[in-house]
């Protein structure tokens, strides 16, 4: 299925990333793939994956574990290492053998935790914990991480050789408000995960486009999985409740056929929620507090 979605892809920024990837699937070189929080990293590593000749992935989020864990959950160790060692644990780097090891958020880890990974990718082997003989590892590594790490080499909170080891290969994915052809295959695929019939005019068409999604494809599968729990069908009104506070939605409907009244009862709620601050919004409206005031009243009786 997700196969469909890359193919469904139009925006122009994909279609290079898709290209990108396509060429470097079965190689062996590292790649970071950096972006916004929710933009997909993980749909573009997941599609390497199904690609590519590997025998299997392992996705390990750097901010899930506490970092006196870490090395333990991670490489594994040997009985007696620490309290409570009662056995060999293998560590969940074993798993990813002879395949991907996705670190995700790599931009999390300590400066500690940093330095051992530099000495793991330079040599192809680790230490579990309490072992007295390395192990080697045959992964390829990909990183994914939400912030620029350039930025966080020059103020020193990543380390500039391991910057280097991990970004032989870089790939920028852009948030959904950069490629807008984007956003329709997205609501469609997570629709049809969900089961989820798509009936919507134009004008709702539109005023999707034309939202910002500054949760990336994170919020617009929230939105869809919340659409779900209460109907089998993705309606006008579900895009509506949704959007009606953003600047999208006072932009697309401005001109079109809604009522007078009903805009400005929408605006000033929008405001009212927005500022909460009665003062604020009648200066906003270029009216006194009493017309606010009463106007206020008067939307509630209806």
């Amino acid at each position: 299925m997700i196969f469909t979605l890359f193919n469904d892809f139009k925006d122009k920024k994909s279609l290079e990333i898709k290209e990108k990837i396509d060429r470097i699937a079965d190689l062996g070189t590292n790649i970071l793939i950096y972006g916004e929080t929710g933009v997909g990293k993980d749909f573009w590593v997941n599609y390497l994956f199904n690609i590519s000749k590997f025998e299997n992935i392992l996705n390990l989020n750097c901010g899930d574990v506490p970092e006196n864990l870490l090395e333990s959950e991670w490489f594994g160790y040997k009985k007696g290492a620490f309290t409570g060692a009662n056995k060999d644990y293998e560590g969940k780097w074993k798993k990813a053998e002879n395949g991907i090891l996705f670190l995700n958020q790599i931009d999390l880890l300590s400066l500690n935790l940093q330095s051992r990974l530099l000495r793991i990718i330079e040599r192809k082997k680790y230490f579990p914990l309490g072992a007295n003989q390395e192990l080697d590892i045959n992964v390829r590594f990909i990183f994914s991480a939400d912030h620029d790490i350039e930025e966080k080499v020059r103020d020193g909170s990543f380390r500039q050789d391991l910057y280097y080891r991990i970004s032989s290969y870089e790939i920028y994915v852009p948030p959904l408000r950069e490629r807008k052809e984007d956003i329709l295959p997205l609501i469609f695929y997570f629709a049809k995960k969900r089961n989820l019939k798509v009936n919507l005019e134009e004008k709702s068409i539109e005023l999707i486009l034309s939202y910002d999604w500054k949760g990336n494809i994170r919020e617009i599968e929230n939105f869809i999985n919340n659409v779900s729990i209460l109907g089998k069908e993705l309606k006008d009104e579900d895009v509506y409740n949704l959007l009606k506070d953003s600047k999208a939605f006072f932009e697309t409907y401005k001109y079109s056929e809604i009522k007078l009244y009903e805009l400005e009862k929408e605006y000033i709620h929008y405001l009212l929620r927005k500022y909460k601050n009665k003062v604020k919004v009648s200066k906003i409206l270029g009216i006194s507090r009493k017309s606010l005031y009463n106007k206020i009243k008067k939307y509630e009786k209806d």
